[in-house]
């Protein structure tokens, strides 16, 4: 239940971080929007009363010019931007006093004079635009935009365009209010793409969940659907495979098992069966010696099968440690035949050495070196007809830095479908060879993983004489004698 629970939690993180940052980035982005778009609109507002200000201080200017000032065509002008625009407009004389006001502003306000520094800076020619009550005039904040009124270089007094701010602020709020709703809808979209998300990312997760559970309770069959090609993807595809080599290992265990009951069971039976009869008789003590060497020819093979297994745990435990060191591998060879001399007059066996040079040395583990050996000639002598042949050669070619070393048979060979399969655990060749039903096949297995723990390869090809080969490489000791001699 934890598992599942950390999986679902990741789920809302996701939807909590991808909305997080959702609305933090649409907070950002609306703040900079609104403030953006309030600068811009107070610097259009006071751009358009500018406008305004300098046309009727404009047509003003040409009466101050002419002498004669037509107030009522002036008040007319007035009265269309005030209404055009939503506007409040008056003018000032040059000693500061109201002259002119429009119809929004009370007409008591004519002849008062007002004071301060936005009117002053206009009298003194300057365009002036500020907030504020203007003097108590307004109840109300207004930008206003002072224009002065200019004739041959002479200020004759000020126009005043004033619009309110909480008019302005109220189309603020509107774009503001457009904006939150934007977001909000904006907010819900993203709500439904970051779930749609979130899931597409944990329901695999989940998956996986569940089916390493099953895994774990031993049905290593289980696989998951890979539909994605991104990183989700590339992790479900390594589960399978993970899954896969599970099963794999769970099928070699299961054959191992069975491999090694029927491979100790078979000897077992034999010795058991021939001690019972020498103790109850059926043998006759003339025979004892004859049954005794057939009991420890069982014995031998069961020690060949512990030692077996015991190297095929340690290399597929990667355990596996080499005591490098320089011997001639010619006379390790001779000792490993020695050992099989019996077994060669058994079967009427002809066995043949042939070597480069009398001595060749080589950089190698000694002790895992004869093993492998060892299971080589074992292997030959299994699968080589009674008065077969058997070569062992030892190679030390000019052009490569390798010694190399094959063990050949006479018998019926490795079909070349089986040949890649040869060096697998248990695997067992008895459908083309068949002269062998005992062995454990684990001992090419063990000879492979030996070699490719020295860093070199083993093969199986076809001997000349149309049995097996199985030849692998070594690397020789820097220095070597230069006699050659082939036996």
């Amino acid at each position: 239940m934890f598992k599942v629970k950390k999986i679902r939690s990741l789920f809302f993180k996701q939807m909590l971080a991808y909305l997080g940052t959702f609305l933090i980035v649409f907070v950002i982005m609306s703040g900079s929007v609104y403030y953006f778009c309030s600068n811009y609109y107070f610097d259009q507002k006071s751009i358009e009363l500018t406008d305004q200000a300098r046309s009727i201080a404009r047509q003003y200017s040409k009466y101050v010019s002419s002498g004669v000032i037509d107030m009522n065509s002036l008040k007319n002008k007035m009265e269309i931007i005030e209404d055009f625009m939503g506007t409040s407009i008056f003018v000032i004389d040059g000693k500061g006093s109201v002259s002119v006001v429009s119809s929004s502003i009370n007409s008591e306000w004519i002849g008062q004079s007002i004071t301060g520094e936005t009117i002053s800076s206009v009298l003194n020619g300057k365009v002036v635009t500020v907030q504020g009550r203007l003097g108590g005039m307004f109840s109300e904040n207004m930008m206003t935009v002072g224009y002065p009124i200019k004739s041959n270089g002479n200020v004759y007094g000020g126009i005043f365009v004033c619009a309110p701010v909480p008019e302005i602020q109220a189309t603020l709020m509107s774009i503001l209010e457009i904006m939150i709703f934007s977001v909000f809808i904006g907010f819900i979209v993203a709500t439904f793409m970051v779930y749609v998300l979130s899931k597409r990312i944990t329901r695999p997760l989940l998956q996986m969940n569940k089916a390493a559970r099953i895994i774990a309770d031993g049905n290593f069959d289980r696989r998951i659907d890979v539909t994605t090609n991104d990183e989700i993807g590339e992790l479900g595809e390594s589960f399978n495979y993970m899954a896969e080599c599970l099963d794999k290992r769970d099928q070699d265990r299961r054959l191992f098992v069975a491999s090694i009951a029927h491979d100790l069971r078979s000897p077992l039976t034999s010795i058991q069966g021939f001690l019972h009869a020498m103790k109850d008789g059926i043998i006759q003590p003339e025979d004892y010696n004859y049954y005794i060497d057939i009991i420890l020819e069982e014995t031998e093979r069961l020690s060949v099968l512990a030692t077996n297994i015991v190297d095929m745990g340690k290399t597929q435990e990667n355990v596996l440690k080499l005591n490098i060191e320089n011997f001639d591998i010619n006379e390790l060879i001779r000792d490993v035949l020695d050992v099989f001399e019996h077994r060669f007059r058994e079967k009427n066996l002809s066995c043949r050495l042939i070597i480069a040079d009398e001595r060749i040395y080589v950089s190698a583990d000694k002790r895992e070196i004869h093993r492998v050996l060892h299971n080589l000639v074992d292997n030959a002598v299994k699968f080589t007809d009674e008065n077969g042949i058997i070569e062992v050669e030892t190679s030390l070619p000019k052009n490569e830095h390798k010694v190399y070393v094959s063990v050949s048979d006479s018998g019926k060979g490795v079909p070349d479908s089986e040949k890649r399969h040869i060096f697998e655990a248990f695997y067992k060749s008895d459908s083309s060879r068949g002269l062998d039903k005992t062995g454990s096949g684990i001992g090419l297995s063990v000879v492979k993983e030996i070699i490719n723990a020295h860093g070199e390869i083993v093969v199986c090809k076809d001997s000349k004489s149309g049995g097996a080969k199985f030849e692998f490489s070594l690397k020789p000791a820097e220095e070597q004698e230069e006699k050659n001699e082939v036996y």
